[in-house]
């Protein structure tokens, strides 16, 4: 079976020749590397080499078939130039030095000590642990694979105590983590997200700041909004979907006491207060001229200026230093190797960003994004853009298993579609700009919904298995959720199209899931 999809990996790859030969200006050949590189990571599930593939097959289109000539084209105007300039070396520094930073927090075993302070006041009642888990995931901000894995891994013996089934332990675990990395403005996503900001929106008809559209772009994230408000109201209503329902608690197992040496909370709350303080003490300290920080704005002009990278890198080295002062003096000799690991970890993750900053270039020399502008232009409004972006983004993240390959793919897809959309209709400046960040929060929210649905995700499975259930029984018993959250972030995006502000119409929609989700609780309870 592995054969054969590496065989179906290679005939797409070939299939290029065919494809070139063809036609020169086709809407196939335009689309094709994008066609290219889903078609593999389905088939192999590998991010990286699928965008590797997309790569190589806009090369073989670009260089007329000759795979030499498309090697050199690809490493000299598109993959190394990819890597210049503050925003993308600033985004590789920040991934590596934060994966670093995690690593030794996790080996520490202050997290781990915090997190069972914070779990086992809770482990009598259901309701109490659950919070205390969703708490905890929202504290696991930096990271939302690091997140599950903690969180699920020390909450299951409690849980088993407390009667909570394994599946809803998975699920509160899965939808804490990722949405919330996906809205932190300092994760290991942040870089990723920005980079991408930068890229697609080049030659717009506005100044891009990559840090201000991305907050202007939180509220139009719909679904990690409203996934992260969907989660305590169930846990407070105590409603579970049938799906749900039929799981039961295992009996208790024994629980690991915590070692005797085990490290106060504080060796890793002191290297996040220190991480978030250097980060957002950076912007003004790197803006490049005097802000006044008394201010709110002087705020918005450091955070709208170009010390974004700056203030990434500076905050997380101090971060990185401060945990390594923290360590437990005791085990000090194990710091260094936790701090390679955890830098490795991330490897693969830039070498996605790499490859996805490498085809948004190339998207750019075969005329793709004017392709789907004129397929937007002919059949959609530009108003529900994002409405369609969403779920193109969902579609792609649930049948690829992968939110980052999903975002390196489809934003530098949908920015510039989108702008050659908004100037076709006439669109003004400031409108434009508006419409970039609800897409902007579209495309990671579907990235999002359709890596929390699909059952060959990383962090689908690695929530289930640090919960200790099975990956096929945690996105079934997910689903329902999902899909709540997902129909109310549609609702949202009609809401926009129809005129209203991103803050008011994911509000109206977080109104139309509380009274949804109370409807259901009442029946629930009634059967």
């Amino acid at each position: 079976m592995r054969n054969a999809r590496w065989i179906g990996a290679v005939v797409l790859l070939v299939a290029t020749f065919a494809v070139g030969a063809a036609d020169g200006d086709s809407l196939l050949r335009a689309l094709w590397p994008a066609l290219v590189a889903i078609g593999v990571i389905v088939l192999l599930k590998e991010a990286a080499l699928g965008l590797a593939c997309g790569v190589a097959a806009a090369a073989l289109l670009l260089a007329g078939g000759d795979p030499l000539k498309a090697l050199r084209l690809a490493l000299a105007e598109h993959v190394f130039p990819a890597m210049q300039g503050p925003w993308r070396l600033g985004a590789l520094v920040f991934t590596l030095v934060l994966g670093s930073f995690a690593g030794i927090l996790e080996r520490s075993g202050g997290f781990e000590s915090l997190l069972r302070k914070f779990l086992s006041g809770g482990s009598d009642r259901a309701r109490s642990l659950l919070g205390g888990v969703y708490g905890v995931g929202l504290l696991c901000f930096f990271d939302g694979l690091a997140s599950s894995l903690l969180t699920g891994r020390i909450a299951r013996p409690l849980a088993d105590r407390a009667g909570v089934s394994r599946e809803r332990l998975a699920w509160v675990v899965d939808s804490t983590g990722s949405p919330v990395a996906c809205v932190a403005f300092i994760s290991t996503w942040i870089a990723t997200q920005l980079s991408l900001i930068e890229q697609g929106l080049k030659g717009a008809p506005f100044e891009v700041e990559p840090y201000a559209m991305f907050f202007q772009s939180v509220p139009a994230n719909a679904y990690c909004l409203l996934t992260l408000l969907l989660v305590p109201l169930a846990i407070r209503s105590g409603y579970q979907p049938r799906a749900m329902r039929r799981f039961k608690a295992l009996p208790p197992e024994e629980i690991d006491a915590a070692p005797v040496d085990s490290p106060p909370p504080w060796v890793v709350l002191v290297p996040l207060a220190v991480l978030v303080l250097g980060i957002l003490g950076g912007f003004p300290l790197l803006a490049g001229e005097r802000i006044n920080v008394l201010s709110v704005e002087g705020w918005k002009q450091a955070f709208s200026g170009d010390a974004g990278p700056y203030a990434l890198v500076f905050g997380s080295v101090a971060g990185w230093i401060a945990a390594m002062l923290c360590f437990p003096a005791k085990r000090r000799h194990e710091a260094a190797a936790a701090a390679v690991h955890g830098a490795g970890s991330l490897i693969p993750a830039l070498v996605v960003l790499i490859f996805a900053w490498s085809l948004g270039s190339m998207f750019v020399a075969l005329g793709t994004t004017g392709h789907i502008a004129g397929l937007l232009a002919g059949g959609t409004p530009v108003a529900w853009l994002p409405l369609v972006i969403f779920v193109v983004g969902g579609s792609m993240a649930f049948t690829t298993g992968s939110s980052w390959g999903t975002m390196g793919l489809l934003m530098p897809l949908a920015l510039p579609a989108t702008l050659a959309a908004a100037s076709a209709a006439g669109m003004p400046p400031e409108e434009s700009r508006a419409l970039a960040t609800m897409v902007i929060g579209s495309v990671f929210g579907g990235a999002t919904l359709g890596d929390h649905c699909s059952p060959f995700s990383d962090t689908t499975i690695v929530s289930a298995l640090a919960s200790g259930c099975r990956t096929v029984d945690h996105v079934s018993s997910q689903l329902p959720f999902a899909g709540m959250a997902a129909a109310t972030s549609c609702a949202a995006y009609a809401l926009m199209a129809a005129g209203l502000v991103p803050a008011l119409a994911t509000a109206a929609a977080a109104m139309m899931l509380v009274a949804w989700l109370l409807l259901l609780a009442g029946r629930s309870q009634r059967l």
